[in-house]
């Protein structure tokens, strides 16, 4: 057999890079799509985190039943807990002393001169290496600026600093790691830097680097390998920020990354005087005395990896800064969460849908707020059809289970037919498909389990329709 033809098993597999598509028979054609913002979770107007720059780099994850978020507040990490992912709720921790008080939902007790440090990013992950010890099921990567640190909790909630991290980077913002399963390797996804490529501009572009060990502290204190910069099909070398990198967890064969990109333009134009809060935004030029308070914006990308080193990352933004308003469209807009988690549809008897998370009103005199974000499962991209076909062919493939389930959005006249074959030219073809379902199963004229366990080709023929992703069970 060919050992170049992929098996997917009973994966899910995502059409958001060429991995699954043979390319030279496929007209269909790659769709970003954007998520729908929703309502304010949270406002952060407490003493504890008056600051218009808290709120900035957030942490979302399931635990069991219940999700936690966590968030950078001035120096320290606010804590905030749901059922639902819509409903937050900041409890009382008694951790932490803020102005002679512990009633506050702060994790770092800042009296402990062995935790407390000027935090810049501070990210968790529940560590799902089977060695893990139970009083570190919880870790989180945090920087000071200089270094990266470990931080591990028994409960999500009361953490210790275990130690510096010896890899190499320049580690201000959020930087990311996490144990993967498959590599069996913890992975680390952090912040450098590189020459712009003109050497008499003395500006250097951020980026984003990759390494990788299979212990996070390496026996005889040796370093991790020295890091890798990502390999990105689009060669445009933007200023890249924090990462937001993590496996997508309906296919956690897959990286997904919602980085930042930093956009400065080199001097002030009439636009800025156009722009949404113009007057703040030369304030912060004179006051901070750096010309990027006044003169930099960001938005969001999205990226997609299946090894952690060579992405597709889709040059047109995945999230814009939006509608000007006067606490949009500076230094820090859209800065993302790390983490998804699946919500319960605005809709009654609708699909679930993916949330995440976002902070606004940076550099203003207004409270922080964190705002929901939703997306359809699988939604970042899609394989689109217009009007009248086209037609998406996939490279042979192996798979396991007896019927083939697709995550499809078709108009009411547009639809889809699937074919099955093999390489004996045997096939199977499927009714005519239309709808709009994550988990829609497809009808065949003939038994999809007789086709499992040796190479098939699927080609689709699609009209004013987007696939996002299939699965045979």
């Amino acid at each position: 057999m060919n050992n170049d033809i992929l098996n997917i098993g009973s994966r899910r597999e995502v059409f958001w890079d060429d991995t699954m598509i043979d390319t030279e028979e496929t007209t269909t054609v790659f769709r970003l799509h954007e998520p729908v913002q929703r309502e304010c979770v949270l406002t952060f107007d407490k003493p504890w985190s008056k600051s218009s720059g808290d709120a900035t780099y957030n942490t979302v994850l399931q635990d069991g039943n219940l999700y936690r978020m966590y968030t950078r507040v001035t120096g320290n990490v606010a804590y905030a807990e749901s059922t639902d992912g819509i409903h937050w709720e900041q409890p009382s921790l008694g951790i932490s002393e803020f102005e002679g008080s512990r009633d506050n939902p702060l994790l770092i007790d800042q009296t402990d001169p062995e935790q407390h440090f000027g935090f810049d990013g501070f990210r968790p992950f529940i560590d799902e290496n089977p060695d893990c010890l139970p009083d570190e099921r919880y870790k989180a990567m945090a920087d000071d600026g200089n270094q990266v640190f470990v931080f591990v909790s028994p409960d999500g909630l009361h953490w210790k600093n275990r130690g510096p991290l010896k890899i190499t980077g320049h580690f201000d913002s959020m930087n990311t790691l996490f144990y993967n399963k498959q590599t069996e390797t913890y992975q680390a996804f952090i912040r450098d830097f590189h020459p712009n490529g003109d050497p008499s501009c003395t500006i250097w572009t951020r980026d984003i680097r990759f390494t990788e060990s299979k212990d996070l502290y390496p026996e005889g204190k040796k370093p991790w390998p020295l890091p890798k910069q990502l390999r990105y099909d689009n060669g445009t070398d933007w200023q890249m920020y924090i990462n937001s990198i993590m496996k997508y967890h309906r296919a956690d064969h897959v990286y997904i990354g919602f980085p930042s990109r930093y956009v400065q333009r080199g001097k002030w134009t009439p636009n800025y005087d156009e722009l949404c809060g113009s007057e703040s935004r030369r304030k912060r030029v004179d006051t901070m005395n750096d010309t990027r308070y006044g003169l930099a914006i960001s938005d969001t990308l999205f990226m997609t990896s299946r090894d952690g080193l060579n992405w597709k990352r889709y040059p047109e933004a995945f999230v814009r800064p939006g509608p000007e308003h006067p606490t949009n469209w500076m230094y820090g807009s859209v800065y993302f969460s790390n983490g998804l988690i699946e919500t319960k549809s605005a809709h009654p008897g609708c699909d679930d849908e993916l949330s995440f998370y976002c902070a606004e009103n940076r550099w203003s005199d207004k409270p922080a707020q964190i705002y929901r974000y939703t997306i359809r499962m699988d939604g970042f991209v899609s394989q689109f059809a217009p009007y009248p076909e086209a037609n998406l062919v996939t490279k042979p493939f192996i798979f396991e289970g007896k019927d083939l389930y697709a995550n499809l959005s078709t108009s009411a006249y547009g639809n889809m037919r699937f074919r099955l074959r093999d390489m004996d030219g045997n096939k199977i073809e499927s009714c005519e498909t239309f709808g709009d379902s994550t988990d829609r199963r497809i009808r065949f004229n003939g038994d999809v389990a007789a086709f499992a366990g040796k190479p098939v080709v699927l080609s689709v023929n699609m009209c004013d329709a987007d696939l996002y992703s299939i699965i045979f069970r």
